[in-house]
């Protein structure tokens, strides 16, 4: 079988490599070979639903999402972790935010928070206490999407890490905030997942973006190496890394190119994990199903003209033909 090396991951030779990614099965690289991730593996990773089955059974997400300045962040993750089988979502945000969220996540619970004069939450003693207490109860915990970078952000997000007993996502703003104290992942008591573009990948390695770009692999690796978290590297070949398996995902096209991208991933990611799906697989499970709804709906829409709230509205089909499956 013909092997491409990483660097042409980041040539004209991705085009080919994407053509043939139902063909290939690994891609050499410096260390070993990663995995291509096939749209075949979605059905046995995505969690069957038992006939006796309640909401209770497919887990209670906790999203700490959005703000008044990015009330669509909560919102497109929410809807994402709804739209791929969790069975209760429960968002925590600025009053303006979950006001404004829950129009369109009609089916998702609110735990509405104070916000600072820029429009973030507000990480008082007592919003502490709410954010202590809800982690208790929920079977995975998403932070970041949309909540800003202040002092008080910072203080939430360190609250997770040191509290939560179950998977922890981070995302987007909470990447951003933790990359200037990157140590303080492994203060967390349970699995962690980063989901970095390049820019923010760029930031947590302390490196400039074309080194981020050149190097996405090798630093991926080298930070799920130092904070044993799982490493989801977000661009046209997504690489995903763990402490002991690593993959790459090809699906997906340039009609991923704009606002709300990362905010579905996150969610859908999110969801996986409360459900109970393991950290790695549930990433990988994520990024899978959120390139082949991109492709699809491309088909119909065009890659200039669709949304991430078409994305959205594409999911139940895809699970509808997996349960079919």
């Amino acid at each position: 079988m013909k092997k491409i090396s990483w660097q042409a991951l980041r040539s004209a030779e991705i085009k080919a490599a994407k053509a043939n990614r139902h063909i290939r099965r690994t891609i050499k690289c410096d260390n070993g070979s990663l995995e291509i991730v096939r749209k075949s593996e979605i059905k046995g990773l995505v969690k069957k639903r038992p006939v006796n089955s309640h909401k209770g059974t497919f887990g209670k997400l906790l999203l700490i999402v959005g703000s008044d300045r990015y009330p669509g962040a909560a919102q497109l993750s929410t809807i994402a972790a709804l739209r791929s089988g969790v069975g209760l979502a429960s968002c925590l945000t600025t009053y303006n935010c979950a006001l404004a969220a829950a129009v369109s996540a009609k089916e998702a619970t609110f735990i509405p928070c104070p916000s600072d004069d820029e429009g973030f939450l507000l990480g008082d003693d007592k919003s502490i206490s709410v954010l202590k207490a809800s982690l208790a109860s929920c079977t995975a915990v998403l932070i970041g999407c949309g909540i800003g970078k202040s002092d008080s952000t910072l203080r939430i997000l360190k609250a997770v890490i040191e509290n939560a007993d179950c998977p922890i996502i981070i995302d987007a703003d909470g990447i951003n905030l933790v990359s200037s104290c990157i140590e303080l992942l492994r203060k967390a008591r349970t699995k962690v997942v980063l989901t970095p573009h390049v820019a923010e990948l760029s930031r947590m390695a302390g490196v400039d973006i074309q080194t981020a770009i050149e190097q996405r692999y090798e630093i991926a690796k080298r930070i799920s190496a130092e904070t044993g978290a799982v490493v989801v590297s977000k661009s046209c070949a997504t690489v995903i890394v763990s402490d002991d398996s690593e993959c790459v995902c090809m699906y997906g096209n340039d009609g991923l190119s704009k606002g709300g991208s990362g905010d579905m991933l996150a969610g859908l990611t999110a969801s996986f994990c409360a459900q109970g799906i393991d950290v790695y697989s549930a990433s990988k499970l994520g990024a899978t199903v959120l390139g082949v709804c991109c492709e699809r709906v491309s088909r119909s829409l065009s890659k200039t003209g669709m949304t991430a709230s078409d994305i959205l509205n594409y999911l139940p089909k895809l699970f509808k033909k997996i349960e079919r499956a």
